[in-house]
């Protein structure tokens, strides 16, 4: 998880500090009706979502995922841009 934090910290351009990574593991899923591996992900950010930094993150998850007999063709990431007044945090909202 170490690893995936950093990438995301890294392809966005924010500290590492505003970066929480979840993974929830063993869980039946299927994705194109196989029940092979599979990686299934949501990315919020305040900004920095774009084609560039979204690719750099897929491609990244892609790399550290192979070792986990994960192909490429079943990850699916979500991207989101999410408006400051909908982020909180500590007592408030990022928009103040």
């Amino acid at each position: 998880m170490k690893e995936l934090s950093a990438l995301v910290a890294k392809s966005l351009g924010k500290p590492e500090s505003y970066v929480a990574i979840s993974i929830t593991d063993n869980v039946s899923m299927l994705f194109g009706g196989s029940d092979a591996p599979l990686a299934l992900g949501c990315l919020y950010s305040l900004g920095s979502i774009n084609m560039e930094n979204n690719g750099k993150v897929q491609a990244g998850v892609t790399d550290a995922l192979e070792s986990f007999g994960v192909a490429e063709n079943r990850i699916y990431i979500n991207f989101f841009d999410v408006p400051r007044a909908n982020v909180g945090w500590n007592r408030a909202t990022f928009a103040g």
